[in-house]
């Protein structure tokens, strides 16, 4: 009773202790998306500040150019630059539009940019003052003196103004940024106290209800560990329904478990292979040799073609390989000729090499071909034995029986 008690107590606390964490790191993490999305707002209003003075100050230049261009008779074409000039000043009120949209620009940015405003608007009303009358023939020299005395300033000062409001946006974003950082630094220590103290609080109970944890841990242990051994028990025992313990492959019944399903609807590719004359080996050798022998085969065969095929050990030293669906049957027939290949090639066995050729047989299965797995074995070990007959160490296909 005391024990259950206990085992209460201490699950109560752990529940409140939780959801106290969970509440405080809930607001920590709103917190913490208030200051990212602070962030993230921040971020795209400056960028869209700078992208529309860069504009303004850009076309501003532009229009300059052309009016430069047109004092050092440099362009005659007046009504192409009338053209331009109007649109480079639509690109102008388009991007003041666009800054004086976005909100939240501070005094400071929006007195500056005023002014700059009202200079590039002098400055447009001045040049369109001048008309095309001003750069008739012979009075370019009056209109370089009106540029460099009127125009010119102009152009400049509202320049230095929109640069200087870009600073501005940028000092604050930058204070801005710190201000969040700062947060997010208080955050995270005011984070690492409160888990601090948890742990804390969370240990000081669980030194109190040591003994009694230990004993149920014990128990539980003890409980653990004959499940387990009950488990790995169960498992071997289905391992080895289904496992050769020899090759370390699957079996006859594991075949028959895996295939069954699709020999009524399905297509694939398959093939059987055994070592031609193989109980020779165990006559001159033994039995313990061959198995040897058996072993160093399989472990080969895995190596090489288990990324195609499942393999099986279905009898002694035969061996069944089911192709991968998307495996042709040109293609089961050359890594047939590649099993074939391997299968009889020398195996280093307890300091002896010893070579073995070896038969087989492929079937490409159509949908209804057998009724079970046993009728489809017994058509591949005819085939092979087939080729025993006519003298080992060949291929035979079901379908040329």
């Amino acid at each position: 009773m005391a024990k259950e008690k206990v085992r209460k107590s201490g699950t109560r606390v752990y529940l409140f202790a939780g959801i106290l964490l969970a509440i405080i790191y809930c607001i920590n993490a709103m917190l913490v998306d208030n200051i990212y999305w602070s962030n993230a707002n921040m971020s795209a209003k400056t960028q869209n500040s700078m992208n529309a003075l860069n504009r303004i100050n850009g076309e501003l230049a532009s229009i300059n150019l052309d009016t430069v261009s047109i004092a050092a008779n440099l362009k005659t074409n007046m009504e192409q630059i009338t053209v331009d000039t109007e649109n480079h000043y639509k690109n102008i009120l388009a991007s003041e539009a666009q800054f004086e949209g976005i909100e939240g620009t501070s005094a400071v940015a929006l007195k500056r940019y005023n002014y700059a405003k009202a200079i590039i608007s002098t400055y447009k009303s001045r040049l369109d003052s001048l008309g095309t009358s001003a750069v008739q023939a012979g009075n370019e020299m009056e209109m370089g003196y009106i540029l460099k005395q009127d125009i010119y300033p102009l152009q400049i000062t509202a320049s230095e103004m929109l640069t200087s409001t870009i600073d501005v946006v940028g000092a604050e974003t930058g204070r801005a940024s710190a201000q969040n950082k700062a947060k997010s630094f208080i955050l995270m220590y005011m984070m690492l106290v409160v888990a601090i103290l948890g742990e804390l609080a969370i240990w000081i109970f669980s030194r109190r209800a040591k003994k009694v944890r230990a004993e149920l841990e014990e128990r539980e242990k003890s409980l653990a560990e004959v499940d387990a051994k009950l488990k790995s028990t169960r498992q071997k025992a289905s391992d080895l329904a289904v496992m050769n313990v020899l090759t370390g492959m699957k079996n006859r019944y594991a075949l028959d478990n895996d295939i069954s399903d699709r020999l009524e609807s399905g297509r694939f590719q398959i093939a059987v292979f055994d070592m031609d004359n193989f109980r020779s080996i165990n006559d001159t050798y033994g039995y313990d040799f061959g198995d040897e022998y058996l072993a160093a085969v399989a472990e080969k065969l895995k190596a090489e073609f288990g990324e195609v095929a499942e393999m099986y050990n279905i009898t002694g030293n035969e061996f069944c390989f089911v192709f991968n669906k998307n495996i042709s049957e040109s293609q089961a027939m050359g890594i047939a000729q590649n099993i074939q290949r391997v299968m009889s090639s020398p195996f280093e066995v307890l300091n002896l090499a010893v070579q073995l050729p070896c038969s087989g047989a492929v079937y490409h299965y159509l949908p209804g071909d057998c009724l079970n797995v046993n009728s489809l074995l017994v058509k591949l070990d005819t085939a092979m034995r087939n080729a025993k007959l006519n003298g080992g160490n060949m291929i035979n296909t079901v379908m040329n029986i």
